[in-house]
C-alpha cells in the first residue's frame, strides 16, 4: 500500500503545468499612429485621427493620445459613419489617464462619457464596456424623443473638461454643453467605445480653453 501512494505522489510531482497561450493573455494597446491607443480589431485613418470599428457586435476602445491634468480643454468628435444610422453603442467621452491605470487590450480603466443613440450619462469601471446609464444629456425634441435616434450621421460631440474643478461638460451638435455628475480623476484622456463593424469616428485636434465662469454652465438635465 505504502508503495502505491509513492507512486501517486510522484506522478503529481511530475506533472508539467499547464500552458498558457500567451494570446489569450491580456495585451498591450499597440502603439497609436496618430490620436488613439486602440487594439487590433479598430483601425486608424486619416493621419489617425479617425478610427472605424473591424468588428460587431463586441465593444472596442479608443483611447487618446492626449493626457489633461490641468487647465480647461475641448475637443470635437465626429460620427462619421455608423451601421444603423443611429450611432447605436457609441459612447464618447473621457477615461481615466492616472498612472496606476495599466492600458492592455481587455481593459482601460474608469470613463465617462455620452451614449449618443439614447443621450444619456454614461459611467463605467471598465472602458471596454458601456456601464451604467444616467440622466439624458439633451432635452427632447419636438416628438418626445431623446437622442439622435435614426440621424446621428455628421453629429458632431463636443467635450470639455476642467482639470482643475475635475469637471466634465457635452455638448451635441451645437446644443447646450451641459455639465455632468462627475468629479474626474487627477487626469483624463479622450475616450470611444465603438460596438458595431463599420462604425467610425473622427476626433479633432483638442483646443485649450479660458477658465470657466459659473454662468458658462448648466445644470438643468
Amino acid at each position: 500500500m505504502g508503495k502505491k501512494k509513492e507512486g501517486k505522489k510522484d506522478a503529481k510531482k511530475d506533472k508539467k503545468p499547464k500552458e498558457v497561450d500567451p494570446a489569450t493573455l491580456p495585451q498591450p494597446l499597440k502603439e497609436a499612429k496618430g490620436a488613439f491607443l486602440h487594439n487590433e480589431f479598430i483601425l486608424d485613418v486619416d493621419e489617425g485621427r479617425t478610427v472605424t470599428h473591424l468588428r460587431g457586435g463586441t465593444s472596442d476602445a479608443a483611447l487618446g493620445v492626449s493626457v489633461f491634468s490641468a487647465g480647461r480643454h475641448g475637443w470635437r468628435v465626429v460620427i462619421d459613419k455608423t451601421s444603423n444610422g443611429s450611432a447605436y453603442g457609441i459612447v464618447i467621452g473621457v477615461a481615466d489617464a492616472t498612472p496606476n491605470v495599466r492600458l492592455t487590450n481587455m481593459f482601460g480603466g474608469a470613463a465617462w462619457g455620452i451614449h449618443t443613440s439614447s443621450a444619456r450619462f454614461v459611467s463605467t469601471l471598465d472602458c471596454y464596456e458601456r456601464g451604467y446609464l444616467g440622466e439624458p444629456l439633451m432635452a427632447a425634441g419636438l416628438d418626445g424623443s431623446i437622442g439622435l435616434k435614426n440621424s446621428a450621421l455628421g453629429v458632431s460631440v463636443w467635450i470639455e473638461v476642467d482639470m482643475d474643478q475635475r469637471s466634465l461638460s457635452i455638448g451635441v451638435d451645437g446644443g447646450s454643453v451641459v455639465r455632468t455628475p462627475v468629479r474626474l480623476p487627477a487626469a483624463v484622456r479622450p475616450w470611444v467605445l465603438l460596438s458595431w463593424e463599420g462604425d467610425q469616428v473622427t476626433m479633432q485636434p483638442p483646443e485649450v480653453l479660458p477658465p470657466s465662469t459659473a454662468a458658462n454652465e448648466l445644470f438643468d438635465f
